[in-house]
């Protein structure tokens, strides 16, 4: 590795004029210098490590387009904003966007106006983009979540395998490979995959010592909902005078969309205000609660695995598993959006028998075996009227569901989209199912092979995380262990895991009461207080600002004159936050298209409330269930 790469110097400048950085991050440095000096490079970093400046910054200094691989629309999306936001011109291409629009990204890469593009693996199989690709100058590859070329890892994707074939449609072009979850049989499957050169491979911070991990066994549901609601009611704000040194909410992880919103609505009957996110719900809703969490309008959110990745929130305080995760790799990467602020957070495992079954189940319905694929063809046959399904050949995706009876509907979905990734058939808008090609010779085989071998993986996976479950020592010396990590030689206990008990809880400050230290409606009409007096005095405010306005923590003149200032300065801001959410749901306020909070004619009718009484029915039960002491006497708390 050169001690001053090419283009190094215009690395330093950019990092600190348009990145806005200082310095790098632990392990950044020596990524990037690699990257530069033209090495290809793979990087195995934890979630909230930095992984996007280790190819972004490449990516701007070097001459050419920086092409880059992504999963998710949803990551593609974050990344984009993030650029943009640095006055840097990128772009992505995916199936969301009109044909007009895709047309006019691809001019503007032929003229070099696109610094940086986004893709997802499928259209690597597009032949017109490869022609684009091939009139292009591509500086940089970069290959994000790249564990998923691998059928070793958690998350396998077939169009994945094809980016080696694309390397080499380019010329070879300097690669970066990144991942969170890679353990050292797919770091070597990445390598080959992608047929890098005298790779520099760089495996680091998986030791994040701002992060508490810990394991609870439990025997059953009902335990768990209470564990979780005493767990969560602990670290909300509830005593006078306690203000949490750093606020932020949690995310609690759920195994199956029907935990996931039973936990919610547990929470909510006891006054929490959580929200539910999974991949059942329409997009506006996903949307509509992210949104929510990401502007603090809930204590926590209960999520499936669909939740979280292009999520980037810096205040995350724990992230509690009410189950098992299929991985150590999955684990690792759902915990750790935990604490990326750095400050201190807590990552807990809720563990019962039970567990276990659920996770097998997932696995004997996730990987398609020989009759699955069979019965597939056999249905294409059928209507062509031959031996093997005949390209051009369309059905309906009922009818292929029809032909299954006991089968799994994940199954099934999992095996038309391995049969799509080999091209072998096209699933349109409509559900309508087209059969593209003659099927190669011995391609079930090869079918139920890959499944063969990536049911093992799963197991053997699930199995690996038993053994973090049960470990006995230093539960970050496991995961470091799992990942290769150097870093692992020079431990022998972490001093922030629950076996190092090394990190005991802080005691609450402030004195014992019911709480809030006033009637509970007084709270109520305060927030809408200041909405009706921002917006006579011509303000737009947001609800960051009408809790930093309230709490007195604003340093904004105009807002520090408001007639509310501080009138709540006993209460966190983060609980004013998740106010906010309460009385938008109750048509008291209303958000318009830039973020600013108005009234509603119900909300203006609420500020001549005398008492709790002549809110919306919502907000008397929220208040019920969040202050019950409170809003039972309806009078002040006044410590003695």
């Amino acid at each position: 590795m050169s001690d001053s790469p090419k283009y190094w110097p215009q690395a330093v400048k950019a990092l600190r004029e348009v990145f806005r950085l200082q310095n790098f991050r632990e392990g950044q440095e020596s990524i990037i210098r690699d990257v530069l000096s033209g090495r290809d490079t793979l990087a195995v970093m934890p979630t909230g490590s930095g992984k996007s400046l280790c190819y972004q910054l490449p990516g701007l200094v070097i001459p050419g387009l920086a092409l880059v691989i992504s999963p998710l629309i949803a990551l593609m999306k974050d990344q984009v904003d993030s650029l943009r936001a640095r006055n840097i011109s990128c772009a992505n291409l995916h199936s969301g966007m009109s044909y007009a629009e895709q047309q006019e990204v691809c001019e503007r890469v032929l003229t070099g106006e696109i610094k940086f593009l986004f893709v997802a693996p499928e259209r690597i199989r597009n032949a017109a983009f490869q022609g684009l690709l091939k009139r292009a100058v591509i500086g940089l590859l970069a290959v994000d979540e790249a564990h998923c070329i691998s059928q070793w890892g958690h998350d396998f994707r077939p169009d994945y395998r094809r980016l080696g074939m694309l390397r080499e449609l380019l010329g070879m072009p300097p690669t970066i490979a990144l991942t969170a979850t890679a353990s050292p049989k797919v770091q070597e499957d990445i390598v080959a995959q992608l047929a890098l050169k005298s790779p520099g491979i760089h495996i680091l911070g998986f030791d994040r010592q701002n992060l508490r991990f810990g394991v609870q066994m439990m025997r059953t549901e009902t335990q768990k909902l209470a564990f979780a609601l005493e767990f969560v009611r602990s670290r909300i704000q509830q005593r006078c005078g306690f203000r949490r040194r750093y606020p932020g909410c949690g995310i609690l992880y759920a195994s199956t969309i029907k935990q996931a919103e039973a936990a919610g609505a547990f929470l909510r009957e006891h006054g929490i205000r959580a929200g539910v996110y999974h991949a059942n719900l329409s997009p506006a809703m996903r949307t509509r609660i992210q949104e929510q969490f990401m502007n603090d309008e809930f204590h926590c959110l209960i999520a499936t695995t669909a939740f979280g990745m292009g999520v980037d929130k810096p205040d995350i305080r724990y992230v509690l598993h009410l189950s098992l995760s299929s991985s150590v790799e999955a684990y690792t990467q759902e915990s750790g959006r935990a604490g990326r602020d750095r400050n201190p957070a807590e990552c807990l495992l809720l563990y019962s028998g039970r567990d276990v079954k659920i996770q097998e189940f997932f696995i004997d319905n996730s990987f398609p075996d020989l009759p699955v694929y069979r019965t597939i063809f056999d249905v294409f046959a059928t209507v062509s009227g031959t031996r093997d399904p005949v390209a051009g050949t369309r059905i309906s995706r009922t009818s292929v569901y029809d032909a299954f009876e006991k089968k799994s509907a994940s199954l099934v979905e999992t095996a038309l989209r391995k049969l799509r990734a080999c091209d072998l058939l096209d699933i349109l808008p409509d559900d309508t199912l087209v059969w593209r090609s003659e099927p190669p010779r011995d391609i079930l085989k090869t079918l139920d092979e890959d499944s063969r071998i990536q049911r093992k993986v799963a197991k053997n996976q699930l199995k690996s995380l038993l053994g973090y479950v049960y470990e006995e020592s230093c539960r970050t010396k496991f995961i470091l262990n799992y990942f290769g990590s150097r870093e692992a030689s020079r431990f022998s206990r972490c001093h922030h895991c629950d076996l190092c008990a090394a990190m005991p809880v802080r005691p609450e400050l402030g004195a014992p009461g019911d709480f809030p230290p006033e009637p509970v409606h007084f709270v109520l009409l305060k927030y809408l207080s200041t909405v009706a007096r921002c917006l006579v005095a011509g303000i737009r405010i947001n609800s960051v600002q009408i809790a930093s306005v309230l709490t007195g923590s604003t340093g904004e003149p105009a807002l520090s004159g408001i007639s509310t200032f501080g009138l709540l300065e006993y209460m966190d801001g983060a609980e004013i936050k998740v106010l906010t959410g309460v009385l938008r749901e109750a048509n008291l306020i209303a958000t318009d298209p830039y973020g600013y909070v108005v009234l509603t004619q119900s909300g203006r009718m609420a500020l001549s409330a005398k008492n709790l009484e002549d809110f919306p029915r919502a907000v008397q039960n929220y208040v019920k269930l969040r202050f019950p002491r409170a809003a039972k006497t309806g009078a002040a708390y006044h410590p003695g």
